[in-house]
């Protein structure tokens, strides 16, 4: 069985560095090839929005530093296909 830990801290702020969304942090998903995706919940219009961005493109809104993912992703990480 696999473990992961993540450096979000759920129901703080963050601030997405491409599109410069900012949402709380509402739920971190770890992806088979061990992409870290992070749900950020922000209003857009009036309405409440949910979006998932990488967490390494996340910017904690209070202390002003760059998430670190434990386990990047990426093809070169991607896992073997099941038999």
């Amino acid at each position: 069985m696999a473990t992961y830990e993540s450096d979000i801290i759920l129901g703080d702020e963050y601030q997405d560095k491409i599109t410069e969304v900012i949402g709380v942090a509402t739920s971190v998903h770890f992806y088979r090839n061990a992409c870290e995706r992070v749900v950020l919940t922000y209003k857009n219009k009036g309405m409440v929005v949910d979006a998932s961005f990488d967490a390494t493109d996340l910017i904690h809104q209070e202390t002003q530093e760059e998430v670190k993912s434990k386990l990047p992703g990426g093809p070169e990480r991607a896992m073997p296909p099941r038999r």
